[in-house]
């Protein structure tokens, strides 16, 4: 990482370092073609006070005149010698105003120009660049009898040279890099010093310290980091914890099973069970053995469910009258332990929804609800249609849950502390609920109160 951050911060650098220096080079030729311009412009001022002062010696001197025709055709002469030197490498060119707008000139520099009469005529320069790209200045020269002369002076546009700034590059370049260097092994060493710890944390954690902790890191961005490295640490710490409690549930309820099965198999095998009690045994074997199977295929269900091609076979259901198959199919059950089974539907409630899990789904709720409520107690399911969802619900009027265990009471790993008046059932109905509900897209919740009852409401779409 610390490789990586280092050259990452050296490639910045030099990309803006590059960046930096095309825009020197681009600003610089254009800082040469605005002082170019200013050149040639104040060179064409001077030129015009020549010729102004040429014409105004000319009303009374016919040679001045003479001399000011001679400059316009391009002869030798000591004016047009000034204004060559005025105008110095520039390229000079005179025209001649008519009437009617056009201009007359010996000299090609005009076609280059499309003349903007209003800012010639408030005294102002004009600048344009030629087909090749020469830089042009056209000043205009007012001489006496209202006549309007032309001066265009042309010079090549100046270039700044990548090649002539070579040394002066090479130079910045190198400063630039060793400048990033020095500041990236510094930024690298600072960020991976203050991630160290993260990293000691991680390895502790890697190898099963559950109370591995990052510390303050003393920058923002990298506490946010570390803050959230603590809560996946806590979370896993949680969560291992709960898988042993689990492992232990589990391994618990196994155990019973298989110690009365192992008790009643060696006294099979040895001869001391009496023939008149086999019917007994056989039935105490068969229960222990439902058992089993029963929790054997709850963590089998609970490990399809986490798999993608887990499978749903949805169609329309009357959820009422599907539900109220299940309810009469514990009917017996309850009476045998002296709870009270009542069933509530309201009307045809019907639902685009997969019938063999709902069935599951009341199952469990009602395995659930029998184990934890007295004789005598009541347990109601209850059908009904609520906005565009089947709702269903299961409530009892039994022990109730803690408030500290009811918001873990879909947690598969999760070991509560309330109380089973039966312990029958695997313990995994309600965790294997919550992810049959999520498979149909439903949602379920629970309610309860200890010593008054629980509640569980499962809605389905409808």
């Amino acid at each position: 990482m610390r490789r990586r951050l280092f050259w990452a911060i050296v490639g910045v650098a030099a990309v803006t370092g590059l960046l930096v220096l095309a825009g020197a080079v681009i600003a610089s030729q254009r800082a040469a073609v605005e002082a170019t311009y200013r050149e040639m412009s104040q060179s064409a001022r001077e030129a015009v006070a020549i010729i102004e002062e040429t014409a105004q010696r000319a009303e009374a001197n016919p040679a001045a005149g003479r001399e000011l025709i001679r400059v316009f055709e391009g002869e030798l002469s000591p004016t047009f010698g000034r204004i060559r030197r005025t105008a110095g490498s520039s390229e000079i060119g005179f025209g001649i105003v008519s009437a009617n707008g056009a201009v007359r000139s010996n000299s090609s520099l005009f076609d280059s120009v499309r003349l903007n009469e209003d800012l010639l005529e408030e005294g102002k320069t004009q600048f344009a660049r030629s087909k090749d790209g020469a830089l042009i200045v056209v000043a205009r020269a007012q001489v006496p009898q209202g006549g309007t002369l032309l001066v265009a002076l042309s010079r090549e546009a100046p270039v700044v040279r990548l090649a002539d700034q070579s040394v002066g590059l090479i130079l910045v370049v190198t400063g630039v890099g060793l400048l990033a260097a020095i500041a990236a092994r510094v930024q690298a060493n600072k960020v991976a010093s203050r991630l160290e710890p993260l990293a000691v944390a991680s390895r502790e954690l890697a190898e099963g310290d559950m109370g591995a902790r990052v510390p303050d890191l003393g920058d923002p961005e990298l506490d946010e980091v570390a803050r959230a490295f603590n809560e996946m640490a806590v979370e896993l710490e949680t969560t291992r914890e709960r898988e042993r409690e689990f492992i232990l549930g589990v391994g618990h309820d196994l155990r019973t099973p298989l110690t009365t099965i192992g008790g009643y198999a060696e006294a099979l095998e040895a001869g001391d069970v009496d023939p008149a009690d086999l019917s007994r045994v056989g039935s105490v074997l068969g229960i222990q053995s439902r058992q089993l199977s029963r929790l054997i295929e709850d963590l089998s269900m609970l490990a399809r469910l986490e798999q993608p091609e887990f499978s749903l076979r949805t169609e329309q259901v009357n959820v009422g009258a599907h539900v109220g198959e299940i309810v009469e199919s514990f009917r017996k059950k309850a009476d045998d332990v002296g709870v009270r089974l009542v069933i509530d539907t309201e009307g045809s409630v019907i639902a685009e929804t997969d019938p063999d899990r709902l069935g599951q789904i009341t199952q469990n709720l009602l395995e659930n609800a029998l184990r934890f409520t007295p004789e005598a107690g009541t347990v109601s399911v209850n059908v009904a249609r609520d906005g565009t969802s089947a709702t269903l619900t299961v409530s009892d009027s039994g022990l109730g849950i803690s408030a500290e265990d009811l918001p873990h009471v879909f947690d598969r790993h999760y070991v509560g502390t309330q109380r089973q008046l039966r312990n029958e059932g695997s313990g995994l109905g309600l965790s294997i609920v919550a992810g049959l509900v999520d498979r149909l897209g439903g949602t379920v919740e629970a309610e309860s109160e200890v010593g008054k009852g629980t509640m569980f409401r499962v809605q389905l779409p409808g």
